[in-house]
């Protein structure tokens, strides 16, 4: 939990400006959204003005969150450096890292000396003006609900719905080992603010598109397992996505397929992005900590989910993440 420092500062921060520009990382995910949203929701009813800009759009699948209110607007370098420069206070969410901004990042540096950081991850190259972070926060979504929660706002229902969404997501719907005693009672009082858990699990999870699932069957037919089953990778190709129709669909679900496996701890999956870069996600099980191997590699993360981009072919790049993560479990304790 963040402290009373933490809090006197973000008052500071929100009371000292009125108009607002709030930041993600790319390929926004559920925490990010619901950091987003929950945050703009408590600014406006402050009296602030405020606008969310990333550099890509809203996903489909987290669609249902955004109400009129809730506009998200895609980086247009022309539209959005001015309003960037413009406004009194940008609070950059769930990243701090300024090489996960994509093309934002001159932009964003530019207004690095008004910028607050607030976020879960670890933190590496930040130049923000300010910046909230506990790693121990189970989602950058908890965070906001304690910063908010503070300055006596009590968040709205489709607030507290944005909020269980980024605290459910990141936690694995509370299976993972971020799960805290906290984490279970801000999803309480957000379940007394009126979110229904099983209608947000099944409009996040049991809406899967075709694509979808003809993509998970084709990874798994190229399933690979090392270290002697302790690790399992897929990988997809732009050729694949492409003959499958699934170039918007996520897919790191799979990774989730993957540690399902008896006897599996890290799961891997490989994404070709094209121009000679891979993205590498990582899971792991328990203890096991993936963003240990994920920062040998310029990567982040948190200790059992983390991402890499690499600069070489797949098949490269397989080879040597799936080699790593085998000497990591030959060292784990």
């Amino acid at each position: 939990m963040i402290g009373s420092c933490e809090h006197e500062r973000f008052r500071r921060v929100i009371d000292g400006a009125a108009s607002f520009v709030l930041v993600s990382h790319i390929n926004p995910d559920g925490d990010a959204i619901g950091s987003e949203i929950g945050l703009a929701r408590f600014l406006r009813g402050r009296g602030k003005a405020v606008r969310i800009v990333n550099q890509d759009p809203l996903p489909d699948g987290l669609g249902f969150l955004a109400t009129a209110e809730d506009r998200f607007e895609t980086y247009d370098a022309t539209l959005h450096d001015p309003l960037l420069a413009a406004a009194e206070r940008v609070v950059l969410v769930d990243n701090s890292a300024p090489d996960r901004l994509g093309r934002m990042e001159p932009a964003m540096l530019s207004c690095a000396g008004r910028t607050l950081c607030i976020d879960h991850h670890p933190t590496r190259n930040a130049p923000w003006a300010e910046s909230i972070v506990d790693e121990d926060a189970s989602a950058t979504t908890a965070v906001v609900y304690e910063l908010v929660r503070a300055c006596g706002w009590e968040p709205d229902r489709a607030a507290a719905q944005a909020l269980y969404v980024g605290l459910a997501t990141d936690t694995g719907f509370f299976r993972f080992a971020s799960s805290t005693a906290h984490a279970h009672a801000i999803a309480a009082d957000l379940l007394r603010l009126g979110v229904d858990p099983a209608t947000t699990y099944q409009r996040l999870h049991e809406r899967n598109a075709e694509a979808y699932l003809r993509l998970l069957g084709h990874a798994l037919v190229g399933l690979r397992i090392d270290g002697e089953g302790q690790v399992a990778s897929v990988q997809i190709t732009r050729a694949t996505l492409a003959a499958l129709g699934a170039e918007q669909v996520d897919p790191t679900d799979i990774l989730n397929v993957l540690l399902t496996l008896d006897g599996v701890k890290v799961a891997l999956l490989f994404r070709e992005l094209g121009d000679w870069r891979v993205k590498v996600s990582l899971r792991s099980k328990g203890s096991l900590d993936v963003h240990r191997l994920a920062a040998e590699f310029g990567g982040g993360g948190h200790r059992n989910a983390s991402g890499i981009v690499l600069s070489r072919a797949i098949g490269a790049a397989v080879d040597l993440v799936v080699g790593r993560a085998s000497a990591l479990l030959g060292s784990a304790p």
